[in-house]
C-alpha cells in the first residue's frame, strides 16, 4: 500500500495527501452537490502549492474535497459557508505545507476563531455533502473507506444535541460543538441507494487514484 501511494504526486510531502487528477477532482468535488447545481459551481482543487480555484461558477456554491488530517470528503458551501468556513480548508493545506502537524493545525484553527479571523457563519444556511465517497489516509498512506452517509449539513455555531434534540445518527444530531458546528440531517435509504448507483464509476476511478482495496 505504502509503495503505490508513494508513486503518485503528494502534498506536502506527505503519504497522507495524494494529490489527485484534476479532472477526478472536479468530478469528486461536484459530487457533493445536487445534480441541478453542479454545472454552474464554483470548484477548488488541490495542487502542490495549495487549494486553487479551478473553475469559477455562476451560482451560490462552491465545491471542494476537503481534506483536514487526511480526513478526504466532497463538501459544498452556500456562499455564506464559502465566506466564513471553505477558508479553514485552504489555510488547513497551506498550514500543512508549511510542516505544521495536525494538531498544531487544529490548535491555530481554534486561536484563529477566537481571535476572530475566522468567524461562525453569520446566517442560516446548508452545505451538501451527498457524495458517499469519504476515506481516511493516515500518515503512512494507508487508505481505510468511512461509512457512506451522504447527508445536508445546516449552519448551527454552538449549538449542542441537546439544543436541537438530536442524536447521532438519527434524523438530525451535531457534528460537533463550536463555531463550525454544523446540524447533520441524512439523506433517506432510497436517496442513498440512488446517489450510490449513481456513483460506483467515480468510486472506481477514485479508489484506483488513492491506492484503496476492498
Amino acid at each position: 500500500m505504502v509503495a503505490i501511494m508513494i508513486a503518485v504526486s503528494l502534498f506536502a510531502q506527505s503519504p497522507q495527501y495524494p494529490l489527485l487528477d484534476r479532472d477526478l477532482e472536479i468530478e469528486l468535488a461536484l459530487s457533493a452537490a445536487p445534480s441541478h447545481l453542479r454545472a454552474n459551481a464554483s470548484v477548488w482543487v488541490l495542487e502542490k502549492n495549495g487549494y486553487t480555484l479551478a473553475k469559477t461558477g455562476t451560482n451560490a456554491f462552491s465545491c471542494v474535497v476537503a481534506r483536514r488530517d487526511g480526513d478526504l470528503f466532497p463538501v459544498c458551501w452556500d456562499k455564506e459557508g464559502a465566506a466564513s468556513l471553505l477558508p479553514v480548508d485552504v489555510d488547513d493545506a497551506q498550514l500543512r505545507l508549511s510542516g505544521k502537524r495536525g494538531d498544531e493545525i487544529d490548535a491555530i484553527i481554534r486561536q484563529r476563531f477566537g481571535s476572530g479571523q475566522y468567524h461562525a457563519p453569520a446566517r442560516a444556511g446548508i452545505a451538501y455533502m451527498l457524495s458517499p465517497l469519504r476515506y481516511r489516509i493516515d500518515d503512512h498512506g494507508k487508505v481505510t473507506k468511512s461509512p457512506a452517509n451522504p447527508h445536508l449539513m445546516f449552519y448551527g455555531p454552538n449549538l449542542t444535541d441537546g439544543d436541537i434534540g438530536g442524536v447521532r445518527g438519527s434524523y438530525v444530531f451535531m457534528n460537533k460543538t463550536g463555531p463550525d458546528g454544523m446540524m447533520i440531517v441524512p439523506v433517506g435509504a432510497k436517496e442513498r441507494d440512488a446517489i450510490a448507483a449513481e456513483s460506483e464509476a467515480l468510486r472506481v476511478r477514485l479508489e484506483s487514484a488513492i491506492g484503496f482495496t476492498r
